[in-house]
């Protein structure tokens, strides 16, 4: 018995062994968990949204920047930024028109959570430009006359100011979203700035003499006008918004006027009557209202001139051949070639915006009305053609 009991206890032993390794519930083992499927998720997402409203929107859209990474976007479209880790982003829109503002900060600053959506808007603001296009005064709807504008085909005539003074002696800023202009020519007359559809006029100076025929620096920055609040007329500059009026021509006992810049912004031509002879003349001045030059030298009056796009030459109007007619000459006064040839009274030249016209009043119908002439003289056309006055055609220089 002894013997049986001794050789079966190993076996027992075994069986317990084997019994004890077995799973109770008889299923199999917990597989162990996968480190990488309990990750923590450290990004979020960033929803950014555009909207844009006024003229002459941006038909390109914008670029968007987030995180050093561009995105094309819409005027008005919502864009997603996907995986942004946790943290501080700024969210900044560019190519943006000239005539476009984003009302609000730009960038902007986003906080991005994980697992979460985070948004950002744009707001933006586009202004009217006038492209191509000729502002000018008429009487017809207003005896005090305001400013309208056309194509250079004579369509599309509209008015844009409506108020009880006049808008005289328009000009159109170098980007095409602001009118300057005199509200009349007497004791009191100043110069305002408005939007290009004629809306929130500004008023810039508040002389209680004259100050009229407003030019804009080729910058946009500066504005040239005629003044007589000295006691005879100068030429005058300033800063866009009315500040810093400062005398450039400072002639005492000459009459100096009808200011315009070169292209290049370097130089200003005017009229002046400074010499012995007492005839209205063109010259030049630097911006510090040195360096005169005189470009005409005739017994009859120039005036009005404006240089063009290119700066190759200078349109004016002149006495010179008996009555007022356009004129063209090489910006040193040299090479004079008349543009019109009609007994008529011709004048306030502008130039289109790529130099192949030019813009000026006559009244060879019977009363001012605007044209376009070719500067060799040829294809001159009415633009108005209407019973009351048209006149101070200013061509708009964007194309």
């Amino acid at each position: 018995m002894r013997k049986l009991l001794q050789m079966l206890l190993p076996l027992l032993l075994i069986g317990l062994v084997i019994s004890c390794s077995d799973n109770s519930t008889g299923t199999e083992p917990e597989p162990e968990p996968d480190p990488e499927s309990e990750e923590e998720v450290t990004t979020g997402t960033l929803e950014v949204t555009t909207s844009t409203e006024g003229d002459d929107l941006d038909s390109d859209g914008y670029t968007l920047t987030v995180d050093n990474s561009d995105y094309s976007i819409g005027t008005d479209e919502t864009v997603t930024v996907e995986d942004l880790e946790e943290g501080s982003y700024n969210a900044e829109l560019s190519g943006i028109a000239d005539n476009c503002s984003v009302d609000g900060d730009n960038p902007q600053s986003v906080d991005i959570t994980a697992e979460e959506t985070s948004s950002a808007s744009f707001d933006v603001t586009c202004e009217t430009v006038l492209k191509n296009q000729i502002v000018f005064y008429s009487d017809r709807d207003n005896a005090d006359g305001e400013l309208y504008v056309t194509n250079p085909d004579g369509t599309g005539q509209e008015r844009l100011t409506n108020n009880t003074k006049s808008e005289v002696l328009p000009a159109v800023s170098p980007d095409g979203t602001k009118i300057a202009y005199s509200d009349g020519l007497g004791a009191g007359a100043n110069i305002y700035v408005a939007n290009a559809d004629g809306s929130d006029p500004t008023q810039l100076t508040t002389s209680s003499e004259t100050d009229a025929a407003p030019r804009w620096s080729p910058d946009g920055s500066q504005i040239a006008f005629t003044t007589t609040r000295d006691g005879d007329q100068e030429v005058y500059i300033m800063n866009a918004d009315g500040s810093d009026q400062t005398n450039l021509t400072n002639n005492s006992g000459s009459e100096d006027y009808f200011g315009t810049w070169s292209p290049d912004g370097d130089r200003i031509a005017f009229v002046s009557d400074r010499d012995a002879d007492n005839d209205p003349e063109i010259y030049t001045v630097n911006t510090e209202g040195t360096a005169l030059k005189k470009l005409t030298d005739n017994t009859d009056p120039d005036n009005a001139p404006i240089y063009s796009p290119d700066g190759s030459q200078i349109a004016f109007a002149s006495q010179r051949d008996g009555n007022n007619e356009i004129y063209v000459m090489d910006t040193d006064g040299s090479n004079p070639q008349r543009v019109t040839n009609n007994p008529a009274l011709d004048n306030i030249p502008s130039w289109s915006p790529d130099g192949s016209r030019l813009t000026f009043h006559s009244d060879r119908d019977g009363n001012a009305e605007v044209y376009v002439i070719n500067p060799d003289g040829t294809g001159a056309t009415n633009l108005t053609v209407h019973s009351d006055t048209d006149a101070h055609p200013f061509w708009s220089p964007v194309e």
